[in-house]
């Protein structure tokens, strides 16, 4: 393998220069080319990169490059597979999309570009569309600020299996409601990032495992649940069309719990019941047993317990209440970026993290205590005790799973 390191000249009339008409045998076995800080135009880049026809790399950062024009790359397409655009002046994807034709192209390195979205202006509607061979990309280090970029991420990348995207406004901050609480937006912003993209299985250079992706989808949806309550009904398909995965992601976990406020009038009876949803997963059933009823919040929980003990036929001092709240809670802390290294080309590999033990309860089986994860469903046991319900719940309504002692 040959490299070719011409980073920081500064060649002029390259497009007129006849020298390089005959190049070609000199430059055939270069597989990898840097013109970084060269300041050349982007034809002027393809004119070199094509005469050497097995180059598979190409560095073409820091040349204050803001489009990419329409230029033959067809000699280029079954080759390239790695092309670095870092520290350049792109705003849009669509300024890429020339890079279309690469069909071999797997790693697209765009850090340090002042990208904020997906098109340039609001007159572009097409999409660009690049080669489903483009498995890794990095736009760590830009300017995006809205969650509608990343979900129109596999529409551009149909490929797309490794993302880094640390360091934007929108990953940084991934929801202004929590700003200022103390909470680590990061682990949000993993989450929310892995719940919108279903084939992701690296994220900024750390691998996803199958529990990592059933916390971050199960996480984005009990979000989404929450928007949608804080939002009358009739406006709920005006947020359901801010989640493109919101049917996916039902159809795995079910619908999300949406608990709508009401303002009722505290002398009212109405005010003084919780609607509870009981479940209970009888052996022998494939689905839950649910019942719903209306409990006096003055109701204490033994009082709770023979309720749902009649309702599924069990002895109440048989069986145990679980609240599911519908919140999270995070378990353990872990960097936003395993590394902070763009220069590992090839495959991204995963990497082992230092996730914390979950635990669902105080007194769960040891085999849910062995589980790991970033973030947990926050339920909380019921115990026995004079305790009334409206001291134990929150809200006009609760979800409460009845299993056996």
């Amino acid at each position: 393998m040959f490299s070719n390191y011409c980073s920081g000249n500064r060649f002029q009339d390259i497009l007129e220069d006849d020298g390089l008409d005959e190049a070609e045998k000199s430059f055939q076995n270069v597989e990898d080319l840097a013109l970084e800080q060269t300041l050349m135009t982007w034809e002027q880049i393809i004119h070199i990169a094509t005469k050497c026809k097995k180059l598979s790399s190409l560095n073409a950062s820091a040349n204050q490059l803001s489009s990419l024009p329409l230029t033959p790359l067809c000699s280029l397409a079954s080759t390239l597979t790695s092309l670095n655009l870092e520290f350049n002046d792109f705003t849009a994807l669509t300024q890429l999309a020339s890079l279309s034709e690469l069909t071999s192209l797997r790693h697209l390195h765009l850090k340090g570009n002042s990208i904020s979205g997906i098109r340039a202006n609001d007159s572009e509607e097409r999409l660009p569309v690049f080669s489903s061979s483009l498995q890794f990309l990095d736009v760590s280090y830009n300017k995006v600020s809205s969650w509608a970029f990343v979900d129109e991420l596999p529409t551009c990348f149909p490929g797309l299996t490794a993302l880094r995207f640390a360091h934007n406004h929108i990953y940084d901050n991934p929801d202004p409601e929590l700003s200022g609480t103390g909470k680590n937006l990061t682990e949000e912003a993993y989450m929310f990032t892995v719940g919108r993209l279903a084939n992701l299985k690296t994220l900024n250079f750390g691998a996803i495992s199958a529990l990592d992706r059933q916390n971050a989808e199960m996480f984005y949806l009990a979000r989404i649940g929450k928007q949608l309550a804080s939002v009358p009904e009739a406006q709920e398909s005006e947020v359901i069309r801010n989640h493109k995965r919101y049917a996916e992601l039902c159809e795995l976990y079910g619908p999300p719990v949406v608990n709508r406020t009401k303002e009722v009038n505290p002398a009212f009876l109405e005010a003084r019941l919780v609607t509870i949803q009981f479940t209970y997963h009888a052996e022998g059933r494939t689905a839950p047993l649910r019942r719903d009823a209306k409990v006096p919040k003055s109701f204490d929980i033994y009082t709770v317990k023979g309720i749902a003990g009649k309702l599924f036929n069990i002895k109440p001092l048989a069986l145990r209440l679980i609240w599911e709240t519908g919140e999270w809670d995070p378990v353990g802390g872990f960097d936003d970026e395993v590394e902070d290294s763009s220069d590992e080309e090839g495959d991204v590999l995963p990497v082992e993290e230092s996730g914390a033990t979950a635990t669902l309860l105080a007194n769960t089986t040891s085999q849910s205590q062995e589980r790991t994860g970033k973030w947990i469903k926050r339920e909380v046991e019921l115990g026995d005790g004079p305790r009334q319900l409206g001291f134990c719940v929150d809200g006009m309504e609760a979800k409460v799973r009845v299993e056996l002692r």
